[in-house]
């Protein structure tokens, strides 16, 4: 959706920017919830995190990076094989 107009081309790469900053921190804000529930049975964090805990969170934010990474590869691949 190119426009001659460059201040309105501007704008909308400023547009989609910023959609994709707050995807991310939506992603990161339900990354953090998601670990926090498994992690964490009690609701009060302790003092210092013990290294069963940064071990669990440390496993649960990679899994949940690798399910993203394998949900938007496989997304793409379906958008590739349908515009071919």
């Amino acid at each position: 959706m190119e426009s001659s107009d460059p201040n309105f081309n501007r704008f909308l790469h400023q547009l989609q920017a910023e959609s994709q900053r707050q995807k991310f921190a939506e992603q990161v804000h339900t990354l953090t919830n998601r670990c926090w529930d498994v992690c964490f049975t009690d609701y009060r964090p302790p003092s210092k995190l013990d290294t069963k805990t940064q071990t669990c969170l440390s496993n649960c934010v990679n899994r949940m990076v690798d399910a993203s990474n394998f949900m938007v590869e496989h997304l793409q691949k379906m958008d590739k094989n349908n515009l071919v």
